[in-house]
């Protein structure tokens, strides 16, 4: 159950790409309470949000995929000279994200 949430955070607020059509958008929620997993995602210059299902290995895969880039960006120096790294995961704190449009 933990794994679950914490999937569903790191996913909330990415942003995606769409290859075939060449469109931005962001993911506002995760389901993965039913069977198949669903993400919702706000696209550029839309109104609404799309109701996307996912296998649960595409899921994983999405989540594996935002977990190496945040590796990637964490490990990169910023003008300070320190690490996200250094800041968020050194302390054992997951860094929070906030979930929800108003």
């Amino acid at each position: 159950m933990q794994q679950t949430i914490l999937n569903a955070h790191r996913l909330i607020g990415e942003t995606l790409r769409e290859p075939g059509r060449e469109r931005l958008g962001r993911i506002v929620g995760v389901d993965q309470a039913r069977r198949v997993p669903v993400v919702f995602v706000l696209w550029q210059g839309q109104q609404g949000i799309q109701r996307i299902e996912l296998s649960v290995d595409d899921l994983r895969r999405l989540v594996a995929s935002c977990e190496r880039r945040h590796a990637t960006a964490s490990l990169a120096p910023d003008a300070a000279g320190s690490t996200t790294d250094d800041t968020s995961r050194g302390t054992g704190i997951a860094p929070r994200r906030r979930a929800g449009l108003r």
